[in-house]
């Protein structure tokens, strides 16, 4: 009896160390596996950390990068009456910047605007009309920038039949213009055309204010104004800042110079190009007669309208990088009396 009792209490104790085993694996498989999900949280803590430190020290560098820039314009502003792309302001994107900074890199490019086709100089209505020019002037000025924007339309890479050109100036003219209605264009479109879509919306009547609005505007496509694999899009040579209808021709592409006449050639306007980058001719881009020792038949009352050779208006890209972090903020300013001023920021 005593034997059995013995049996059965050695069968029980083995029985409770086998539960014990049992119990302490468990625990100890949930410590692990706490441990594990405690080490993972740390892990993406700091990772999450240091991203958002990279991100605040990023876009404090790209910040700074904007500042360097808007001052480098006012240096140059103090040091030219002219601008052109050997001025310091152009020459900024080649700028190693890495020494500024303990670690990271920094890359500052600033674009002139007032190089492109100023969109909203086709119409000069009087909300728009600069102050000092006188209603025939504006009026001149306005059919200048129409015939200017026809020949881009018209010319290589874009290639646009007469109507189709006609569509888009008139078009645009009415997305401009104030007047809804009685002052539609020949080709153009007022909010009757719009509200007839699929997705109806109204004619703005009033500026562009972005490149993207123009696929707003009736025969405005997505590969006309973007470009495709074939050539590239009219975005990079238009601006929504300046309504004069001015052009530098010191920093303008040659499909744009190119527009500026129709007995303009290609190689013509290559000819512009080839001049005003040899830095032997630096100091002669600082007027507008520069044009006519390249092309002397554009001289007496043949000339080049609406030309400059100074600039107001940039648009200025800092891109900063911190490991395999960016940020980029793409900022537009104007520059005048030698100060710039902060139009718009973006932060992508």
């Amino acid at each position: 009896m005593i034997r059995n009792g013995i049996v059965i209490s050695q069968r029980l104790l083995k029985n409770n160390r086998g539960m014990a085993l049992l119990i302490a694996l468990t625990v100890i498989s949930l410590i692990v596996a706490l441990t594990i999900q405690f080490n993972k949280n740390m892990r993406q803590s700091l990772q999450t950390s240091g991203i958002q430190s990279n991100s605040i020290r990023l876009e404090a560098m790209a910040r700074s990068g904007i500042n360097l820039a808007m001052a480098v314009l006012d240096k140059d502003a103090q040091e030219n009456a002219h601008d052109s792309f050997q001025d310091s302001w152009a020459l900024l994107a080649d700028e190693d910047l890495s020494q500024l900074f303990n670690d990271g890199t920094l890359k500052v490019e600033i674009t002139d605007n007032s190089g492109k086709f100023q969109i909203n100089s086709v119409v000069q209505s009087k909300g728009q009309q600069q102050l000092g020019v006188s209603p025939a002037q504006a009026s001149q000025q306005e059919e200048d920038a129409r015939n200017i924007l026809w020949r881009l339309l018209r010319q290589e890479p874009f290639n646009l039949e007469d109507s189709a050109a006609r569509t888009i100036i008139d078009s645009l003219i009415d997305w401009i213009d104030a007047e809804d209605g009685d002052g539609e264009q020949e080709f153009g479109a007022e909010s009757s055309y719009y509200q007839s879509l699929d997705t109806p919306y109204p004619c703005k009547n009033g500026p562009v204010e972005f490149i993207e609005e123009l696929l707003l505007v009736k025969g405005v496509t997505p590969e006309l104004l973007f470009g495709t694999e074939k050539h590239s899009g009219l975005a990079p040579l238009l601006t929504t800042q300046g309504n004069s209808g001015q052009i530098n021709i010191n920093t303008a592409d040659p499909l744009l110079l190119q527009a500026l006449n129709e007995d303009m050639t290609k190689e013509m306007a290559e000819d512009m190009q080839t001049y005003r980058d040899d830095e032997n001719n630096k100091d002669k881009l600082a007027s507008t007669t520069w044009v006519s020792e390249v092309l002397p038949s554009f001289t007496g009352k043949n000339t080049l309208k609406n030309i400059i050779v100074k600039s107001n208006y940039f648009t200025i890209s800092s891109h900063a990088q911190l490991d395999s972090t960016k940020k980029d903020i793409v900022a537009i300013v104007q520059r005048d009396n030698q100060k710039t001023t902060l139009l718009s920021w973006k932060v992508e």
